[in-house]
């Protein structure tokens, strides 16, 4: 694998640089790339037909960019063309272009599997999209059913403004608005290692959204979202929101996976434009960027694919890392690949990778893909700059700072963790004191009340120790605490094996109270017979034996919680006169 590039600078140094090319390809296939920054059309348009002419077997495939590679640094430069010379005469590599519906996704679906099961051997998919016209996250969720597990995909999106749409072409195809570019990489020996590089890390406490529409982040934890960065780092909206709270994005936990997700803009009410959707129920940190410590990781990403021993190397860098480093000295973090062996891309407006058998679309991301054809050539490994890996020694200040706050944030949050759990818990027993297992059934019976039958059936099982005043008055007090502690014991583990759902509470003294959604009176009835034959089974120093006397309900349609408690408490009521030791179920 070999690859060659050029900026075009008129047709006629482009013909001779393409002449050159040519003479090299002999007869192995060739993949060439065009990236446009703000190119004239009629350039991109001539640069076509001349490959056209030249290269008549080369497939090639271009898009709309925000910055172009070009010779390991982020360029000024409007057009640059890239040309990848397979060396095995069966790799190969096939453009196809896929128009999506943004409304039914069907036909992209159905074209998709069939050219996959049309050509053999794919080793890799490298996607160029038009993001912003597309629901991307729904073709991303498309392209992982229907790509085979272990096939490497790894692209980005074409990047569009007020200036101009965003677009994508290939050959034999017109510029296009609104699809996706998809290029098969294959061939019996085609090798690729890819990774994605972050570096921003998180900062301070988790924040929920409890309001979102669309890409517009109304809430967070309740409050206006832009207050985040109002409130804690004293970011003014104005028309440099985009790019203040740039250093400063979301971290969205999706699965085992991290994707950070920046604001665009902000409005008078405090809500946020985000670069993609973020849904309610989320949990968001906010994150930080540190020039050094997003080297460190980029430094380490370099290393593996070092160690991969690529021939050509595919990069996909996010136009906001680009304005974070502040144009063109985002090559700060590019040129490390390319003295690993010749890199070709651009600057996206969003990155997608299938990561773990799971795609998605990032934000702020570098993707780098490293391929080659064959195994890796015999050398010495490359080391790529040692001396930035990483250690205590070497933390920068902002590290040490942003150390100390999220680790007193951890122990802020874990003491009030403590706190809110030793408010809704009894002390002795450690089941919920009366308030919280009373919020709960209040909270489930509201619930379900319309249809409180099948799944969304509550019932609740009353429980008083028999004769337990005798216990402390004969035995102490010590005695009696003991037996509560136990009984609490075997309740606690007889519900969760019972529904991990159920609650479990001390309602009294020596009476508790469980809820159990999704269970019948009757079921319910047969856990407690369960429960009281194991408590009458305990063996206690002092007392010996115990027995208690259960009272079972459950939730009637349009019934609330006061009179459903009341019915338990009367079944418990008959348990203890018909001679205690029983279970005794309501009646509706």
């Amino acid at each position: 694998m070999k690859q060659f590039q050029t900026a075009y600078r008129g047709e006629d140094s482009f013909r001779t640089v393409v002449s050159e090319w040519q003479s090299h390809s002999t007869q192995t296939p060739a993949l060439i790339h065009l990236f446009s920054d703000g190119a004239d059309p009629a350039e991109i348009t001539a640069a076509c037909s001349i490959l056209d002419e030249l290269m008549p077997d080369a497939v090639y495939v271009g898009a709309s960019a925000s910055g172009c590679l070009f010779e390991g640094r982020v360029s000024n430069e409007k057009l640059v063309i890239s040309c990848t010379l397979f060396e095995r005469p069966d790799s190969f590599a096939q453009v196809c272009w896929f128009p999506v519906d943004p409304a039914d996704l069907s036909a992209f679906r159905s074209s998709l599997r069939e050219t996959l099961q049309q050509v053999a051997d794919v080793k890799a998919i490298e996607v160029v999209a038009t993001i912003d016209t597309i629901p991307i996250r729904d073709v991303c969720r498309t392209i992982q059913a229907e790509v085979p597990e272990g096939i490497p995909v790894w692209g980005g999106g074409a990047f569009g403004d007020n200036q101009f749409r965003a677009f994508l072409f290939s050959k034999g195809e017109d510029f296009h608005h609104a699809g996706v570019m998809m290029t098969l990489i294959g061939g019996s020996d085609i090798h690729v290692q890819y990774a994605y590089v972050s570096g921003w890390k998180p900062l301070g406490y988790p924040l929920r959204v409890t309001r979102a529409e669309g890409y517009v982040l109304h809430e967070l934890d309740g409050q206006p979202a832009y207050k985040i960065y109002q409130h804690y780092l004293r970011i003014p909206n104005d028309e440099h929101i985009f790019y203040n709270a740039l250093e400063f994005p979301f971290a969205v936990q999706h699965g085992n996976r991290t994707l950070l997700r920046h604001a665009m803009s902000c409005d008078s009410q405090g809500a946020l434009t985000m670069s993609t959707r973020i849904p309610e129920g989320s949990v968001l940190h906010v994150t930080y960027g540190d020039p050094e410590t997003i080297m460190q990781d980029v430094m380490q990403c370099a290393q593996a694919i070092a160690d991969f021993k690529p021939e050509v190397i595919s990069v996909f860098d996010c136009f906001g890392r680009k304005t974070f480093w502040g144009g063109t000295e985002a090559t700060r973090e590019i040129t490390p690949f390319h003295r690993i062996a010749p890199t070709y891309g651009f600057c996206t407006a969003g990155e997608l990778i299938r990561w773990e058998n799971d795609m998605d679309h990032h934000n702020l991301t570098l993707i780098i893909a490293g391929m080659r054809e064959g195994n890796a050539k015999e050398g010495t490994a490359v080391m790529v700059y040692p001396e930035t890996r990483s250690s205590e020694s070497t933390m920068t200040l902002i590290n040490r700072l942003v150390n100390f706050i999220n680790t007193a944030t951890a122990e802020v949050m874990e003491a009030n963790a403590t706190l809110s759990l030793m408010a809704i818990t009894d002390q002795l027993t450690k089941l919920y004191n009366r308030g919280e297992i009373q919020r709960r059934i209040t909270e489930r019976v509201e619930e379900k009340k319309n249809r409180p039958d099948g799944e969304d059936a509550t019932s609740i099982v009353m429980i008083d120790l028999d004769d337990f005043k005798h216990i402390n008055d004969t035995y102490g007090h010590q005695e009696g605490d003991q037996v509560l502690m136990r009984i609490s014991h075997l309740i606690h583990e007889a519900i969760g094996k019972l529904n991990i759902n159920a609650s479990d509470g001390r309602w009294g003294g020596e009476e508790f109270m469980l809820m159990l959604p999704g269970v019948t009176q009757e079921a319910a009835a047969a856990f407690a017979e369960e429960v009281r034959l194991a408590i009458e089974g305990l063996q206690f120093e002092k007392c010996g034996k115990v027995s208690a006397s259960f009272g079972v309900a459950q939730a009637m349609p349009a019934e609330d919680a006061d009179p459903l408690v009341v019915r338990a408490d009367t079944a418990l009521y008959k348990a203890k006169a018909a001679g205690k030791n029983t279970v005794c179920q309501a009646k509706e």
